[in-house]
């Protein structure tokens, strides 16, 4: 997978995000793109910039955490899901699955209308309530 955007520079972003959803605390590794924030444990996501559609992966790793967290490109665009939203997009009967992999579904979201697509036929989610989210 060919990625626009340097690690160096995702791991920056990501770092950005933290900031903003737990301003001052501190992040620990809690294992594969998970973090422990303010005692919550956070599957954090990054996605290229793109023309307003981005692609997230839910696998078991997402379903282990307190939230899912899509960073769409910048640090200005995320989106904090609760894990019980996650686990009811994962486990719908016609989730998009994922092509190369089994036991992972695919979501697209679209940041202009904050609408994740996720199963058929055209199954999609209302994401207004969880962008730019904070941990409390």
């Amino acid at each position: 997978m060919a990625y626009l955007t340097s690690r160096t520079a995702r791991e920056r972003i990501k770092e950005a995000v933290f900031e903003k959803i737990a301003p001052g605390q501190p992040i620990q590794m809690a294992g594969r793109e998970t973090y422990r924030i303010l005692g919550c444990k956070v599957h954090a996501r990054y996605c290229a910039q793109s023309a307003g559609n981005y692609k997230f992966n839910l696998n078991p790793n997402s379903l282990r955490a307190d939230y899912e967290l899509w960073i769409c490109g910048t640090d200005d665009l995320w989106y904090l899901i609760p894990i019980s939203v996650i686990r009811q997009m994962y486990g719908h009967s016609d989730a998009y699955p994922d092509r190369h992999h089994s036991g992972i579904h695919v979501v697209s979201v679209d940041s202009r209308t904050h609408l994740a697509g996720y199963a058929r036929p055209s199954v999609s989610l209302d994401l207004t309530p969880y962008c730019k989210g904070v941990l409390r």
